[in-house]
């Protein structure tokens, strides 16, 4: 029952995340998807919670909220990488740290306007 919510919950955010939402209403759409990440996160449902914590990025990114845009694309990284320890029984520390410094993490830090791996 607990499991069915979550994935109810996170369809819900998902939903509002898709609609193109008024700069009046930028503001209650990165705090619904900033709420639901707790949930996620206490539920253990990392992939969730990095792909809310992309969309986060987004949306900050499309308001020019670039420090805010590049703190959740890290944050999404970091539960990328939760999900595969948890996924594949490996320490978390075995898939790097940090936004990273790769050609597509390059790219994608370039599309939010982050500077270094670091950020």
């Amino acid at each position: 029952m607990k499991t069915r919510t979550m994935y109810l919950m996170t369809a819900l955010v998902f939903s509002i995340a898709a609609i193109e939402p008024s700069s009046a209403e930028s503001g209650s759409l990165s705090d619904a998807l900033e709420q639901a990440l707790p949930s996620l996160t206490l539920a253990q449902d990392y992939r969730s919670a990095s792909k809310i914590s992309f969309q986060l990025a987004s949306e900050r990114s499309r308001h020019s909220e670039t420090q805010g845009a590049c703190d959740a694309l890290a944050k999404s990284l970091d539960y990328y990488r939760a999900a595969l320890a948890k996924e594949t029984d490996t320490p978390v520390s075995e898939f790097g740290s940090g936004l990273g410094n790769d050609q597509g993490m390059q790219e994608i830090r370039a599309r939010f306007g982050c500077s270094g791996p670091t950020a």
